[in-house]
Formats: structure tokens, sequence, C-alpha cells
């Protein structure tokens, strides 16, 4: 099991990453259709959300106690669950 301070440098480290796919398929996006690149914006938008919800989670756990801690990361780890098959479609999108 993580402890607190690994996770919290597992989010950051996957926060960065989410940032760098996110500049990444906006810009495959760019020479889509206009219906592609609608589908692929509303789906962006979402995982921005979802990116923000995560920053909000890490700013929780890094003030959290550790019987806290456990409760955030439960609905951090649905978060990043819901972000990664987002990413998956976006990119299976763009492949079409």
């Amino acid at each position: 099991m993580a402890t607190r301070e690994q996770y919290i440098e597992k989010l950051e480290k996957q926060l960065r990453e989410w940032n760098q796919q996110i500049d990444t398929l906006q810009e495959k996006a760019q020479g889509e259709s206009e219906e592609i690149k609608t589908k692929i914006s509303d789906r962006l938008e979402e995982l921005k959300a979802r990116r923000s919800e995560l920053n909000e989670k890490l700013d929780r756990i890094k003030d959290s106690g550790e019987e806290t801690f456990e409760k955030i990361k439960e609905d951090a780890e649905v978060l990043w669950k819901d972000a990664k098959e987002g990413f998956s479609e976006v990119r299976s999108i763009l492949k079409g």
C-alpha cells in the first residue's frame, strides 16, 4: 500500500502526464473534420473537468490526515479510472 506521500507523488505525476496528453490530443484534433473536432472537444472538456477534480482531491490529500486520506483516495481512484477511459475514447475517435 502506498504511503500518503507516495500517493501524492503519483497523483502529481499523473496530472502532469494528463496535461501533456490533453495538449497532444488537442493538436491532433486540429486536422480533423468539424464533427470529429466537436466530439473530441466535448470529451476533452470532460477530461479537463476530471483533471480539476483530481487536482482538488490532491490538495485535500496534502492537507489531510491518514484517516481522511483513505477516504479521499477512494474518490481519486474513481476519477483516475474515468479519465483513463476518457483518454482511450478520444484516441479511438481520432483513429476512427
